[in-house]
């Protein structure tokens, strides 16, 4: 049942509220979103503070995520960010006053009646449209603005300088183009081949663009690329997670994470990360595949794919979704990592690919402070860390 502009449950309580969180015009706080369910008009407002009464947080959580995917389907980015932010006031309001609410006013009373009898068909739709759930950082966005995170998430992490970017790109180039067998990196480590993280258990469509081929008689796995006439690339095989049948039983692959970004970090950068936890120079930090495909080695040690990123933050990089913090965090920080390398100068039709892309409608625009790790330069034990500002 539509309700009139001037009404919806908790409203009073509402103004109220958002008087005291220092809220001046709160009729724009007030919009008259609507759900429809059955050919029927449902204020979300409703909705949503009607869920609460009953202490039935899914279906809360559903129709804030429904609210907002329509928020971002229909408005311009100015005016989507102005409404998410409502959006996110109303989310704050109903955390703290609505859940365990007892006592209701006459008139919120006359809109709880009203729309109880239809809860049952907004159930059924929300099941129909996306699987309700509870999301582990409502309760940390009800106090921080999604722009906000963000905005804290990547300026709290650490990108490596262009020059070293650009530097491993060509040795990525290099060991391609000529066929090389050890990689230009771990020369003094006597690494062979370009590594990649690979187990049996992978899902080989994380390769991107290239195909895994196992040698059974040697127990290795390759890496070939669709156009090659041969295997450009051979992933490293180090302690492997497990055993693949398909080589007779030895260790295809290797399983030892990020053993070998880690030493590659390390000696451009002096910079610890695979240590114990009291030789670390970064603490609560991991480091993370902005693009993913950690099991194609062109992806593997290409430091514009890698970032080390606070861990409170990092998990939401590892989610493929639309529509939500995660796939904001992604999408913005894959955009820094564009314009900070600039893409436009590599040369990606060497190692046969396209230049990664990300989802610019979820980018959150604004000049991020960035902090940039140099390589390390004569005797110095560390590469220098300083702040870059990058607008995007």
């Amino acid at each position: 049942m539509a309700k009139k502009a001037s009404q919806f449950i908790f409203r009073k309580d509402y103004e109220k509220w958002l008087l005291k969180q220092g809220v001046k015009s709160v009729g724009a706080y007030c919009p008259q979103d609507k759900y429809k369910c059955n050919g029927k008009d449902y204020l979300y407002l409703d909705l949503i503070g009607v869920f609460a009464i009953e202490n039935d947080r899914l279906y809360v959580n559903a129709l804030f995520e429904e609210w907002k995917a329509e928020i971002d389907e229909k408005n311009n980015l100015k005016t989507t960010l102005n409404r998410l932010s409502y959006l996110q006031k109303y989310r704050q309001f109903v955390e703290t006053i609505v859940y365990g609410k007892k006592r209701l006013s006459k008139e919120d009373n006359a809109i709880l009646n009203g729309i109880r009898n239809a809860l049952s068909s907004v159930r059924i739709s929300i099941n129909n449209s996306q699987n309700p759930k509870v999301d582990g950082m409502d309760s940390l966005i009800e106090y921080i603005k999604e722009e906000k995170f963000v905005k804290l998430a990547i300026e709290s992490s650490y990108f490596f300088s262009p020059d070293l970017v650009a530097e491993r790109f060509e040795e990525i180039k290099e060991y391609i183009c000529q066929q090389k067998v050890v990689d230009p990196a771990f020369k003094d480590k006597e690494v062979k081949y370009l590594p990649a993280r690979y187990t049996s258990k992978e899902d080989p469509t994380n390769a991107a663009d290239g195909v895994h081929e196992c040698d059974q008689t040697v127990g290795i796995v390759y890496f070939k690329l669709p156009n090659a006439s041969q295997r450009l690339c051979v992933i490293y095989q180090e302690g492997a997670r497990g055993k693949n049948k398909e080589c007779g039983e030895n260790t295809c692959g290797g399983g030892n994470g990020n053993t070998r970004v880690c030493q590659l970090i390390k000696d451009r950068t002096g910079y610890d990360l695979g240590t114990t936890t009291n030789k670390k120079h970064f603490r609560n930090f991991i480091i993370s595949h902005i693009w993913g495909h950690a099991i194609d080695p062109r992806y593997f040690t290409n430091l514009w794919n890698i970032v080390i990123v606070p861990a409170w933050a990092n998990h939401l990089l590892d989610k493929d979704e639309k529509g939500t913090l995660a796939s904001t965090f992604k999408a913005t920080i894959q955009k820094i990592i564009t314009e900070l390398y600039d893409f436009n100068n590599f040369g990606w039709a060497s190692i046969q690919m396209t230049p990664p892309s990300y989802n610019n409608k979820e980018v959150i625009s604004g000049r991020y402070q960035i902090n940039i790790i140099e390589q390390k330069s004569g005797n110095a034990p560390l590469g220098k860390i300083w702040k870059k500002p990058v607008s995007i």
